[in-house]
């Protein structure tokens, strides 16, 4: 069973009502069942630089940690690629079993079509080959 945990700096300074809001989206993902989906999108904002910021509940559905490195991402509308980027952070390490939100920020230049923040998902190539 999926446990939701909060990276420690999100678990101190996150709104109470984005809390809320993701323990629920959590508790439904869960309530399903379907094979787990690795990046659920929760949701996707420019920032004032013109920056793409993409929030996702990681579900890491595997025994092992699960940790971002050197990981290519790519954010998709309509199955149309909109943003690509490669993210390390070593504070980002997803315990077995584990769920975890996470934003994930495309800088300017990596946006290649203007997003309309509709039918948005996350996608990593190194994942479409593990299955949760």
């Amino acid at each position: 069973m999926q446990r939701l945990i909060f990276e420690a700096v999100w678990d101190r300074t996150i709104d109470a009502r984005d809390r809320e809001r993701i323990k629920h989206v959590f508790e439904q993902v869960n309530e399903m069942d379907k094979p787990l989906c690795p990046f659920l999108l929760l949701n996707q904002v420019h920032n004032h630089r013109g920056d793409l910021l993409i929030t996702v509940l990681i579900q890491n559905g595997l025994e092992t940690n699960w940790i971002l490195h050197h990981q290519t991402l790519t954010y998709y509308e309509a199955n149309t690629p909109i943003a690509t980027e490669t993210f390390s952070d070593k504070r980002l390490v997803i315990p077995g079993k584990c769920s975890m939100p996470w934003t994930f920020i495309f800088p300017k230049k990596t946006i290649q079509q203007e997003p309309y923040f509709k039918e948005g998902q996350l996608r990593s190539t190194a994942l479409d080959e593990i299955q949760f």
